[in-house]
C-alpha cells in the first residue's frame, strides 16, 4: 500500500509542471477537463446528475464514446457512457488539463505508473490518454 501511495504521489508531482499555469502561491494549478463516468444505465445516471447537479445531458457524443455530456459551470464536461467493450468494468475517471501530453504520460510512467491509453487525438476533443497507479485510472486532456 505505501509502495501505491509513493507511485501516485510521484506521478502527480512529476506531472505537475504540465497542469497549468502556476497560481499565485507559484503552484501549477490543475483544472478537470472531462470526468468520465462509464456505467450500465446511462439514462439513470444522467436523471440522477441532472437533478441534483441542474446538469443538462445533450445527445451522444461519438468522439466521446457516444457519452452523453453535459457542461459544467467551470468548463469541465461530464459524460456518461455505456460501456465500449464486454470487459469495460464502471468506472468514474477525471481527466486533468495538460499542456504536453507526450512528455506528461513519459514522466507518468518513469514514477511508476502503467500506460493504459497512449496520448490519442479523438476527433475534434482534441489529445487524451489514461495512465493507471495500483487501481486508480486518470486521463490526461490537451486541447
Amino acid at each position: 500500500m505505501q509502495g501505491l501511495l509513493v507511485a501516485a504521489m510521484l506521478v502527480v508531482s512529476s506531472a505537475s509542471y504540465a497542469l497549468g499555469s502556476p497560481n499565485e502561491e507559484g503552484r501549477p494549478s490543475v483544472k478537470v477537463r472531462y470526468i468520465e463516468i462509464v456505467c450500465h444505465d446511462v439514462a439513470a445516471q444522467c436523471a440522477i446528475l441532472e437533478q441534483v447537479h441542474d446538469l443538462s445531458f445533450g445527445p451522444e457524443v461519438a468522439d466521446l464514446g457516444h457519452a452523453r455530456v453535459a457542461d459544467g459551470q467551470d468548463g469541465s464536461l461530464i459524460g456518461v457512457r455505456a460501456p465500449l467493450a464486454e470487459h469495460e468494468q464502471p468506472i468514474t475517471r477525471t481527466y486533468l488539463v495538460v499542456d504536453d501530453i507526450s512528455k506528461a504520460m513519459k514522466e507518468a510512467e518513469a514514477a511508476g505508473a502503467t500506460i493504459a491509453y497512449p496520448p490519442t487525438r479523438q476527433g475534434e476533443t482534441g489529445m487524451w490518454a489514461i495512465y493507471i497507479v495500483g487501481e486508480i485510472q486518470f486521463g490526461l486532456w490537451q486541447p
